[in-house]
């Protein structure tokens, strides 16, 4: 059997994972040279480029592809077998959106982590779900667009139904205020079709939440070209705390908020069902102790959030 330089292939795969040869240099405590240098070994044992080097940084050729594709789920089985050989636990390693994790998960993990302090968790967070398709994980919390209460709306491969995403307008109560001040009567919202006047906030930047919304609002006309753009809903969320315009906000993400008055509805209108978060295990990996231990902590954690949900969904 006759393998590649197997240091090379560690390097590499540093490189490809992070598309950066720095960034693959500090993971490995060797200097950015090192990096080049088995890489260039790399190539010349192959006889093509791996890596494409472009003005703004470095991407994988259609063989430097091929390579990764390989040598990333090569090397997570080593390690998953190894540490099952020296008696350990397999880390837990999970793929889950940036947003789901700062505005959810994490202030939930520590009772994970109590519970279960010999399986310790990798997390892995992504901009966008899919993102980081080629890393190999044992599970990912995904998000997907559409009412799971939709006979015509499908769960991801493998996934599993964790919560419902309640999508509610809302805005600081300042910002309500000063729009409200001067209106005839006790007006303590905005009417629906007062949105077209305001700046509305994305959290992704094609508005697909609040396209949705609208439509399932009954076709509501929204002032779109002027919104505020970002690419996660944490940021979304502080500008409308802020008083930078509406956001349309996951009730999960913002309960806290609400709670404490440092966001209002904006709209009276109760909270609509848009998409939902599944909880999908990799192929391979059901039934595997640490993922089943973290699927079912994850589940009664879910259970009793949707308690407080549900009394938000009551009073919206």
């Amino acid at each position: 059997m006759k393998l590649p330089p197997m240091t090379a292939i560690r390097h590499f795969n540093a490189a490809a994972a992070h598309m950066s040869f720095k960034e693959a240099a500090r993971e490995l405590c060797v200097t950015e040279g090192a990096i080049s240098r088995q890489i260039k070994l790399l190539e010349e044992y192959f006889g093509c480029a791996l890596f494409l080097r472009l003005h703004r940084g470095v991407q994988l050729s259609d063989e430097g592809r091929k390579l990764y594709d390989a040598t990333d789920q090569a090397l997570f089985q080593i390690a998953q077998v190894s540490a099952e050989i020296q008696g350990g636990v397999s880390n837990f390693t999970l793929s889950v959106t940036t947003s789901f994790a700062i505005r959810w998960l994490m202030p939930r993990l520590s009772g994970f982590e109590a519970l279960h302090p010999n399986i310790p968790i990798n997390l892995q967070t992504v901009t966008y779900p899919g993102t980081a398709q080629s890393r190999r994980f044992d599970a990912s919390i995904v998000y997907q667009l559409g009412d799971p209460a939709d006979p015509a709306v499908s769960a991801p491969e493998n996934g599993e139904l964790m919560m419902v995403e309640w999508l509610l307008p809302v805005c600081g109560p300042v910002y309500l205020d000063h729009h409200l001040a001067g209106k005839k009567g006790e007006k303590s919202a905005l009417s629906l079709q007062d949105l077209k006047r305001h700046r509305v906030i994305f959290n992704e930047p094609t508005g697909r939440d609040w396209r949705s919304w609208a439509m399932k609002s009954g076709d509501i006309e929204l002032s779109l070209d002027r919104a505020l753009k970002f690419e996660h809903d944490d940021t979304a969320i502080q500008a409308a705390v802020a008083g930078h315009g509406i956001a349309l906000a996951n009730l999960a993400y913002v309960s806290n908020e609400l709670q404490l008055g440092s966001l209002v509805p904006a709209v009276n209108i109760k909270a609509l069902p848009i998409g939902a978060h599944y909880l999908v295990t990799e192929t391979g990996k059901a039934g595997l102790t640490h993922v089943e231990t973290f699927r079912d902590w994850l589940m009664v954690t879910v259970e009793g959030f949707k308690v407080e949900i549900s009394k938000s969904l009551r009073s919206s």
